[in-house]
């Protein structure tokens, strides 16, 4: 089993749709995006799919300090994020979450892949952690907070007044 992370400079429509076809229930489910702070009404899949996919084309597009990230599992495309750098800390703003080839998501639980996430991060961008913003309450909030490893890293949270916590992986060793 190997992990590849790839630094995207463009966005192959068919990964980007399998792996927004393979999120979206889990999106609505869980609650985990806030849509309201893109638009008063209710919007459609395909306008939430719309403004996934502008986000990530902007990652392209917005210069050395933000970067579109594709990993894959044995070949097979299980995630898409965006990062961007502030203050020494990559901010890792949307993510798209699949399967692997087995049609599992137990990746989700392998240090492998936060490890390769940590070396991808820190060198592209010389951080010292990452953030992620995530509904607080919903199963990714509890996802992230449950992935400390003090030997690699610490896991802290802020929880912002507009339903949005910030998970911070602090890197501290190996």
């Amino acid at each position: 089993m190997s992990y590849t992370i790839e630094d995207l400079t463009t966005i192959d429509d068919a990964v980007f749709d399998a792996l927004w076809d393979a999120s979206f229930p889990r999106i609505e489910s869980g609650a985990t995006m806030l849509w309201r702070k893109y638009d008063a009404k209710p919007l459609t899949s395909d306008e939430k799919k719309g403004i996934i996919k502008n986000i990530f084309t902007m990652a392209l597009e917005s210069g050395p300090d933000s970067k579109l990230y594709l990993c894959r599992k044995d070949g097979t495309p299980i995630r898409m994020f965006n990062a961007s750098v502030f203050d020494s800390v990559a901010v890792c703003h949307y993510t798209l979450y699949g399967p692997d080839a087995d049609g599992s998501r137990s990746w989700l639980y392998d240090g492998e892949v936060l490890r390769q996430t940590r070396d991808q991060l820190t060198s592209d961008f010389d951080v010292t952690g990452h953030t992620i913003h995530v509904a607080t309450g919903s199963p990714m909030h509890t996802y992230y907070l449950s992935r400390g490893n003090e030997r690699e890293h610490s896991v802290s949270e802020t929880q912002g007044n507009d339903g949005i916590s910030i998970i911070t992986f602090t890197y501290t060793g190996e």
